[in-house]
């Protein structure tokens, strides 16, 4: 069996490993990884941990659908 090794920047690690495990099915047998590298974050981490009623108001960037219409026909 070949090996082969790979130094990656700890910035870079999550999409490098999302890529090698994309690829291990019948690919690759195993990944090994530093024991220091291994604490990594997520890529997503929500602002607020709340739920969001359907009569709420939203601030936020994008608009809800029936104001997006309202403002394109202006």
């Amino acid at each position: 069996m070949s090996k082969i090794t790979i130094d990656v920047n700890s910035n870079n690690l999550d999409t490098v490993l999302l890529i090698l495990n994309n690829l291990k099915n019948g690919l690759i047998e195993n990944i090994d990884i530093d024991k220091g590298a291994e604490k990594h974050s997520t890529t997503y981490n929500p602002k607020t941990n709340k739920v969001i009623y359907e009569n709420e108001k939203l601030d936020g960037k994008y608009l809800n659908p029936a104001n997006f219409k309202k403002r394109l026909r202006k």
